[in-house]
C-alpha cells in the first residue's frame, strides 16, 4: 500500500514510513486495533518511537492513511470504467474495489469497532474523514455521469450520493461475510445490480425523484455532500435527537 505522500520524500524516507505504515496494518489485523500503540507499531517497523511519531502523531493518522489509500483506488477504477449503464458501471467498480480491499480484509475487520464510531478520530464519519468522504463522492459523480444511461444534471449529484452510500453498505456486508469465498456479497451485489437497473428507469418520474432527492438529504453530510455539510459542523460530538421537516 502506498500512499501519494510518499512521492514528497526522499526514497530512504519513503521506505521508512511505508515500513511504519505496513506495521501498523499488520498489527491492527493480528493485535487488534485498541491494543496496538504507536510503540508496538515503531518496534514492528524496526525503527525508534520518534522516528515513527515524526510521520505520524498517532495511530488514528495511520488509519486515515488507510483511507487515504482506498479513496485512491477508488479514483483509478473509476476512470477505468467501461462506457456502459450506472448499474454496470457501478457492479464492475465494486468488484474492482473488493479485490483491491481483500489484502486488507483483516486489517478493516479490526478497524470495523473504530471505524463506526462517530466519536473516533478514526471514524469513517467523523471529522477528520470528511476529504476521504468527499474524494469518494466525486468519484461517483463521474461513475454516474459518464454513464450511458446519465440522468439530467439535477440528478447526478443525488444518485453519486446514494452509490456511495450502497458502496459502504456493501463492504460492511462484506466484512462480515464468513461463507465461503464470501459467495453471499456477490449474491447481494447481483441482487443490487439487477435492483439499480429496474429502479433506474423510474427516476424520470417526479415522484420517485423526489424520494430520492429526501434520502440523500437526510445523509448526504454523512456521506461528504458538500452542501449539506454545515448541516452536520458543530454536532460532531453529540447524537442528533429529533429531525425537523
Amino acid at each position: 500500500m502506498e500512499s501519494s505522500e510518499t512521492g514528497k520524500l526522499t526514497q530512504k524516507a519513503a521506505l521508512t514510513r511505508q515500513r511504519i505504515v505496513d506495521a501498523a496494518l499488520h498489527l491492527f489485523a493480528t493485535k487488534g486495533y485498541d491494543q496496538t500503540t504507536m510503540r508496538d507499531i515503531a518496534a514492528a517497523a524496526n525503527c525508534s518511537l520518534g522516528l515513527a511519531y515524526r510521520y505520524f502523531a498517532s495511530k488514528e493518522e495511520l488509519v486515515l492513511e488507510l483511507y487515504q489509500w482506498l479513496a485512491t483506488q477508488l479514483e483509478e477504477q473509476v476512470r477505468l470504467l467501461p462506457a456502459a449503464s450506472i448499474a454496470d458501471r457501478f457492479r464492475h467498480l465494486m468488484r474492482e474495489l473488493l479485490v483491491v480491499m481483500a489484502p486488507h480484509r483483516l486489517t478493516l475487520v479490526a478497524l470495523s469497532g473504530a471505524a463506526l464510531n462517530p466519536l473516533s478520530r478514526a471514524g469513517v464519519f467523523g471529522v477528520e474523514g470528511t476529504e476521504v468522504r468527499r474524494r469518494a463522492r466525486a468519484s461517483y459523480l463521474i461513475l454516474v455521469s459518464e454513464a450511458r444511461d446519465a440522468p439530467r444534471t439535477s440528478q447526478v449529484d443525488d444518485l453519486a450520493t446514494l452509490l456511495y452510500g450502497l458502496q459502504l453498505a456493501l463492504v460492511l456486508f462484506w466484512l462480515q461475510d464468513l461463507s465461503k469465498g464470501t459467495q453471499r456479497t456477490q449474491e447481494l451485489l447481483k441482487f443490487v445490480h439487477e435492483l439499480l437497473g429496474r429502479l433506474r428507469p423510474f427516476l424520470r418520474l417526479p415522484w420517485a425523484a423526489q424520494l430520492v432527492a429526501r434520502f440523500v438529504q437526510i445523509v448526504g453530510p454523512l456521506l461528504g455532500r458538500e452542501e449539506d455539510l454545515a448541516l452536520s459542523q458543530g454536532d460532531q460530538y453529540t447524537f442528533p435527537g429529533e429531525y425537523g421537516e
